[in-house]
């Protein structure tokens, strides 16, 4: 069940675990603002309708294989979403069902021994699975993201794990950040607080 890190009459910001649905945290009379994939664990934030409630940022943490050609940098792709296979693929023009998608990202750490990178990345757009599809187009799949070709067996390594938001329109801004536990393979990169 998600846990709730901060609670207003009219929002809640939650962090749900893996396997859990974003639609079914909020809590009863609010909306969820947005959903993360079944597998991955992280914030989600709800709110009721008309509430001043307002997200500034989301920042995702992934582990993926491969060592990036770039510290940072964007990744920008035309995706189309096959429901039928629940995956998405980059294309190369726009055509009914495909999406433009725009990440940016910077290296936080690399594991050599593991050949295992460390990486933040901020949504310009929010595409059905647009970070997995992205990295994995790039051939850099997320480590145990085997629906998108990782051999690594682990829980998928992405997490959304930091949010800036205004309670009301005119609150201070608030940042919360949770990072998954301290498993395989974010054992690598976090350490024990």
């Amino acid at each position: 069940m998600a846990r709730i890190l901060e609670k207003g009459k009219d929002f809640a910001v939650l962090y749900k675990d893996a396997g859990e649905d974003s639609e079914k945290t909020a809590p009863s009379g609010m909306g969820v603002l947005y959903r993360l994939d079944m597998p991955v664990p992280g914030i989600v934030a709800a709110a009721t309708s008309g509430s001043g409630f307002t997200i500034t940022s989301k920042k995702y943490f992934l582990i993926c294989t491969g060592k990036l050609e770039n510290m940072s940098g964007t990744m920008e792709d035309f995706l189309y979403h096959d429901p039928r296979s629940n995956r998405t693929f980059p294309v190369k023009k726009l055509r009914k069902g495909v999406k433009e998608a725009k990440l940016s990202y910077e290296v936080l750490g690399y594991d050599e021994k593991e050949n295992l990178s460390f990486v933040s990345a901020v949504l310009d757009t929010g595409r059905t699975h647009q970070i997995r599809a992205q990295f994995a187009a790039r051939r850099h799949p997320l480590a145990g993201d085997g629906k998108y070709g990782s051999r690594i067996k682990c829980p998928v390594a992405l997490t959304c794990g930091e949010i800036t938001f205004k309670p009301e329109a005119s609150a201070q801004e608030k940042t919360l950040r949770v990072m998954p536990e301290n498993i395989y393979p974010w054992n690598l990169f976090l350490t024990a607080e």
